[in-house]
């Protein structure tokens, strides 16, 4: 037993020796590991960088259909994964400082123009206002409408019928476009010459503006009298100078026409869009006229069947007023019937026009 006990003992003393062994070797390694550790954090720390300096602009490319996203010369290096960051070293800072440099770092023309091609192609196009008013009616213009255009000289002659009288009327017309002259020359024929001698001449002057005539002066000459109106637009008034007496004013005479003026505004103004309303001066006071229209009429007069417009004066009457006009004659007046202050009427139908 003492043998065993001896060869025990060795044993167990080999043993202890054999892991005091083991256990100094690891000891001996386990400094050599600590120190290949310490090398990542050091290689992984942040350190304050210099300001970044723009990148010279490079040359614009054409833009290629699908352009694949490019890294800045300068950019900043991607950010360091979060395992590798010291733990002294908050996360969400080092975020918000890799957030900071990319915002102070100005965007190169190209990225601009990259940024600016990817919008184009992902906005979808919105219709132009071109394209939205090719569809539309043009928008009426601004102002009146054109005034229908007349030859620089008409001459009109008429037969008057006057009660059991009757005669011949002259109407000349000449504009140079910027002012017009109408005189009107009537006599008696026939038996009515022994009982009314003598001729009646009106005349009336003005100045053709956008919206028609604008009469300045107007005549009436009856035999050896004479009578005449002034008319100031500016001012709205009309004086009068009577044969006898002294001469007085008229006042609204803003847009007054005379008793010639107003055929020919009517032919220039051709067809109205409404009721047509002037105030008319009738060689002895100013009247409001308001005409209707009575539709397109077939007239038979001694140059053959006229389509014609026919007016007639409306409302609070102290005359008849109607007035036929031509639709392929500029216009003109072909007929017209004209009451007095006593209610007498002449009518005068058209015999020639020239041109």
């Amino acid at each position: 037993m003492k043998r065993g006990a001896r060869v025990g003992w060795l044993a167990l003393a080999a043993s202890v020796l054999l892991h005091a062994a083991l256990f100094r070797g690891l000891a001996v390694h386990l400094p050599t590991w600590e120190r290949a550790a310490e090398v990542p954090p050091i290689e992984a720390r942040l350190v304050e960088r210099a300001p970044a300096v723009a990148p010279p602009a490079p040359v614009v490319a054409p833009p290629a259909p699908a352009p694949a996203p490019r890294r800045r010369p300068n950019a900043a290096p991607p950010p360091v994964p979060l395992e590798s960051v010291p733990q002294t070293e908050a996360p969400s800072e080092h975020i918000a400082l890799q957030e900071a440099e990319a915002a102070e770092e100005p965007a190169s023309e190209s990225d601009a123009a990259d940024t600016a091609d990817t919008a184009a192609e992902e906005t979808p196009s919105a219709p132009t206002p071109l394209d939205e008013m090719a569809d539309q009616p043009p928008p009426a213009a601004d102002g009146p409408p054109p005034l229908n255009p007349l030859p620089p000289r008409i001459d009109m002659r008429f037969g008057v019928h006057y009660g059991f009288a009757s005669g011949e009327q002259t109407l000349l017309w000449v504009s140079d476009g910027e002012r017009y002259t109408l005189v009107s020359v009537a006599s008696a024929t026939g038996l009515a010459g022994i009982f009314y001698r003598g001729r009646l001449v009106q005349t009336s002057q003005g100045r053709v503006t956008p919206t028609g005539l604008q009469p300045e002066e107007f005549w009436d000459q009856r035999g050896d009298r004479r009578s005449s109106a002034r008319f100031d637009h500016a001012a709205a008034q009309v004086t009068v100078t009577p044969a006898r007496g002294a001469p007085r004013h008229l006042d609204g005479a803003g847009d007054a026409q005379d008793l010639l003026s107003v055929l020919f505004q009517f032919a220039l103004t051709a067809p109205p869009d409404g009721p047509v309303r002037y105030t008319v001066f009738n060689g002895k006071k100013l009247r409001p006229y308001a005409f209707e229209s009575r539709g397109e009429v077939m007239l038979d007069t001694a140059l053959g069947p006229l389509r014609t417009l026919h007016f007639a004066r409306v409302g609070e009457l102290d005359g008849r007023f109607e007035v036929w006009l031509a639709i392929d004659r500029h216009y003109l007046p072909v007929r017209v019937l004209r009451g007095d202050d006593d209610g007498n009427v002449a009518e005068l139908r058209v015999l020639a026009i020239t041109p």
